[in-house]
């Protein structure tokens, strides 16, 4: 159904990054995990995109963030930044921006 397609995304998370996944004993540490990395993969799924690679190229902005908010001690903790020019592989680059 409708929520397989948003369970899709966090299983092509798990299955790249399945490897550090190995060590990790509780559920907890799992889902831990699973979300800082899913958090890294959306945002360079952002970075990825012509309009924010555009907006790098002419404007030096938009400066991307991804965070996650810890439910036990209410602190957002920073996962990843990304600021306007930051190098991705170039299989993503746009070229005619």
């Amino acid at each position: 159904g409708i929520i397989n397609k948003w369970l899709r995304n966090i299983k092509d998370v798990y299955r790249i990054h399945k490897e550090e996944f190995e060590n990790l004993e509780s559920e907890e540490e799992i889902v831990n995990k699973l979300t800082e990395l899913n958090v890294k993969e959306q945002v360079l799924n952002l970075a990825k995109t012509s309009i924010v690679q555009k907006a790098w190229k002419h404007e030096q902005r938009p400066h991307l963030h991804g965070w996650v908010y810890d439910l036990h001690d209410g602190i957002i903790n920073p996962v990843i930044e990304m600021p306007a020019g930051t190098h991705i592989d170039p299989l993503y680059e746009f070229d005619n921006l």
